[in-house]
């Protein structure tokens, strides 16, 4: 999928008061493709997809920095990413020598060096807070908004999210520079995780009016409706725009799991189970990525809260343990760790799952968390899973408002949210059946007319 004709040049850049310091029209343009495939969840075919893209931009410019921070920053910023430790190392330590040369830099360009760099120490913080300062005097720099945008969204961070889009979007607007549709969806999704859904369903539907193979927007759409619980409405725009989202490689698979959510809150489970045995876990069993991971244990989390049907998932868990193996001994994103544990359980593998627990005494996360909140989930999913579900009501609920920063969007934790009603459901004291009758009251006022909800109260009217 080709979604733009022409590519940025030299000059191009200059006039938008974005140079770039390399002497190679080629680095400029391949530079451009890249950002476009970041932003855009899609691999070019004619340029091999954004490893081929980075291959291009750095056969005509070994040493173009911005191009070599925008990839470390990728590397850095994706979960559960396939780089390898020397890899990355490797580009860090040749970056930090470019900056050291005498090829000269725009004081945009130290900057996005100093920032990267800060990335690739753990200083998150430090990191966004040079990206920040740069879009206050270059509104247009979309690679500085796109990592910022993503480190905020690893770390829970979603009003932070939310305003870094909010407040560059106007000096979009009078411009004809390209991909400027994309910032109503960034925008849309930071609204809809922050409650704003009518303006979030403003602002996704504006970007799919510049681009409809925007699968970002189309993504914040889909959480927009799940939110508001318009399930028959997500099914159908899911359905009806399939030809366009779909081609958004990573994007695409996890709009197919709002989809199998949907059929879920709708009790449709056939049609959720057929979307786990036909994209999911075909695509874990292949090339998993962390996101593609924690999609198909969510999705096969949940159909063994509320599924009615008897079906045996047993080779489907031992598949997400396999493809989640290579990740269990990092711990870089604590929502995934909470999906792979998971996993360990439900395929028989508890004394794996438990290091991840153990090993939290050891070693520090990279997008940065209280490890007490990691602690005591953590060992709510084990307790859980034992029948301990008193234990796990109490481990759970003090955290109940914290576990936004895991990271993740409201619409991915709430499996948590499910995990602790259930466990009151199923704890045998009567004041964790009182607390959840007064959950799916607040889930019922939160998503009125939920088919879930109901079928949960259902549960709980029966064991009393």
């Amino acid at each position: 999928m080709t979604q733009r004709e022409h590519w940025r040049g030299i000059m191009e850049w200059s006039f938008e008061g974005l140079a770039l310091s390399t002497p190679s029209n080629q680095s400029c343009k391949m530079y451009d493709a890249a950002l476009s495939q970041v932003v855009g969840f899609y691999d070019d075919p004619l340029l091999g997809g954004i490893g081929g893209t980075f291959d291009s931009m750095f056969l005509a410019d070994p040493d173009f920095v911005l191009g070599h921070c925008l990839k470390i920053d990728l590397m850095l910023a994706a979960l559960a990413s396939t780089t390898t430790k020397t890899e990355l190392t490797t580009s860090i330590d040749n970056l930090i020598k470019l900056s050291k040369s005498d090829k000269p830099l725009t004081d945009r360009e130290k900057a996005h060096v100093d920032a990267t760099l800060r990335l690739a120490r753990g200083d998150l913080d430090g990191a966004c807070q040079i990206w920040e300062k740069i879009l206050l005097t270059y509104p247009t720099d979309l690679h500085a908004l796109k990592t910022c945008y993503d480190i905020y969204f690893n770390r829970g961070q979603f009003r932070q999210l939310r305003d870094t889009v909010a407040r560059v979007l106007p000096f979009w607007q009078s411009s004809d520079i390209p991909l400027k549709g994309y910032l109503h969806g960034l925008l849309a999704f930071g609204f809809c995780e922050t409650n704003i859904f009518d303006k979030a369903e403003a602002q996704a539907r504006r970007a799919l009016e510049w681009n409809p193979c925007d699968g970002w927007a189309s993504h914040s759409l889909a959480h927009v409706f799940e939110m508001t619980v318009r399930v028959d409405e997500g099914i159908k725009f899911l359905q009806t725009t399939e030809d366009d989202w779909k081609k958004c490689n990573i994007l695409a698979r996890h709009n197919y799991w709002h989809k199998a959510v949907f059929h879920i809150e709708n009790n449709s489970y056939d049609e959720a189970i057929s979307i786990l045995d036909n994209i999911l876990i075909p695509q874990i069993d292949t090339t998993p990525h962390g996101l593609d991971l924690a999609d198909a244990i969510s999705l096969l989390t949940r159909l063994g809260f509320t599924c009615p049907q008897e079906k045996d998932f047993t080779a489907h868990w031992k598949s997400t343990y396999k493809a989640s193996s290579p990740y269990l001994g990092t711990r870089i994103s604590s929502f995934q760790d909470a999906h792979y544990l998971l996993a360990c359980i439900e395929s028989g593998n508890d004394s794996v799952g438990e290091s991840i627990l153990t090993s939290l005494q050891e070693q520090d996360y990279f997008f940065t968390i209280d490890k007490k909140i990691v602690k005591s989930l953590l060992e709510a999913i084990i307790a859980y899973k034992r029948e301990k579900y008193s234990e796990a009501v109490e481990l759970l609920l003090p955290i109940k408002y914290d576990i936004s920063k895991i990271g993740g969007s409201e619409a991915q934790r709430d499996l948590f949210s499910q995990l602790l009603i259930i466990a009151a459901i199923k704890s045998k004291c009567e004041q964790h059946r009182k607390l959840a009758e007064h959950l799916l009251i607040e889930r019922e006022n939160l998503r009125s007319n939920s088919k879930l909800t109901a079928g949960l109260l259902q549960q709980l009217n029966r064991i009393k």
